[in-house]
């Protein structure tokens, strides 16, 4: 599971650190973990039923729980085949759990077990495997609420621009983000009246919204100079997250 949504957050072009490390029970939490902890906006903590066996885990769940407390940063729980309950309460397996880190890890257990109960107050997803709940439904899900919540795209000229603003909101406004389907919006105006700088302005605030999107500008000078086919590469590589070849138009269009 977390294979998949890692996959799904890097290709949405969110950058995601995953450590794939196991340390043995009881060595210290490595400092490059801790470092992408505390420069991450956003943790992801996905509860296992084992989850609680692990000092490690609980190790890094407390860091989390710190930054969360010292910085604001946000954490996203995600209950994999366990209720948010056992979580908080330490109940089932998580209540076995503790039951030998008492006699093991006495010093750490207290700050385990209220970072487990403040991750397991927050709301998150619960996957259980119930119609309600795929996985594949749940990661885009997640991954769209990660978008949502990460600054967009920042633009250099948006702040300074006398007047943007009210364009922007009114160009957003006529693409009905939330209807669906396809909508296409013409600018038009006298040349250098900031047609390009509006249409960058929004993809710069909409774009992490799509899964695939792309921003082609100067077009007739470009076609013009290296023919359509290098556009259209250009447009199929960033949609698609690959490397395209076009060998023609007609191969392009199709």
């Amino acid at each position: 599971f977390v294979d998949h949504l890692y996959a799904a957050l890097e290709q949405q072009g969110i950058q995601t650190y995953k450590d794939d490390e196991t340390l043995p029970r009881g060595e210290s939490i490595r400092p490059a973990l801790l470092k992408a902890i505390q420069e991450s906006r956003i943790a992801v903590v996905v509860f296992s039923e084992n989850y609680a066996d692990s000092s490690w885990c609980l190790d890094v769940l407390a860091h989390i729980i710190e930054c969360v407390d010292t910085r604001g940063q946000i954490v996203i729980p995600i209950f994999y085949y366990v209720e948010p309950s056992d979580v908080r309460k330490l109940k089932r397996k998580y209540e076995e759990a503790f039951s030998k880190h008492e006699t093991e890890k006495k010093e750490n257990v207290e700050s385990w077990r209220k970072a487990l109960e403040k991750a397991g107050s927050i709301s998150g997803w619960t996957i259980n495997g119930t119609i309600n709940c795929h996985e594949a439904k749940c990661i885009k899900e997640i991954v769209g609420t990660i978008s949502s919540r990460l600054p967009t795209l920042s633009t250099n000229v948006n702040k300074d621009l006398i007047g943007i603003e009210t364009r922007l909101q009114d160009l957003k406004s006529k693409l009905k983000m939330e209807s669906g389907g396809v909508r296409i919006i013409g600018i038009w105006g006298v040349g250098g009246g900031g047609k390009t700088t509006l249409a960058s302005a929004v993809y710069a605030e909409i774009s992490h919204r799509f899964e695939g999107h792309c921003l082609l500008q100067n077009i007739r000078e470009e076609s013009n100079k290296h023919g359509l086919e290098k556009l259209q590469e250009k447009f199929l590589s960033l949609v698609l997250k690959a490397d395209v070849k076009v060998g023609s138009e007609i191969e392009g269009r199709s």
